[in-house]
């Protein structure tokens, strides 16, 4: 495994773990971090293990629910993002597909008559 592949994996892992531990306080946040949520408290606030949330379903209002629901597809989906880059990573392509890659050269814009 080379380095760079080992650091995007380390580095990816670390940016999902940090994305779970963002969400988590924010759903503890929106319900104002009760004291049944379990949680290190810290004042009136609370700090949880990274995807605590997923526990908290069963506590919460039958209407309130949906939002640990979402939550757990924003943590997904930041999951799949994260993969789709460590793919891309893994494929080694370098092409350029768009910005500063795709810009015209000075060759390019002589050629087409622009200077």
């Amino acid at each position: 495994m080379t380095r760079s592949l080992l650091l995007t994996l380390l580095g990816g892992g670390a940016v999902w773990l940090l994305t779970v531990a963002v969400v988590t306080e924010l759903v503890g946040w929106l319900f104002g971090w009760p004291a049944v949520f379990g949680g290190l408290r810290i004042g009136t606030a609370a700090l949880y293990w990274p995807g605590q949330f997923l526990t908290w379903r069963g506590l919460l209002a039958p209407g309130h629910r949906w939002i640990v629901t979402v939550a757990a597809l924003v943590c997904t989906a930041a999951a799949l993002a994260l993969a789709v880059r460590v793919g891309l990573a893994l494929r080694g392509d370098r092409s350029p597909r768009f910005g500063a890659g795709r810009w015209a050269d000075g060759a390019d814009v002589h050629r087409s008559g622009l200077l």
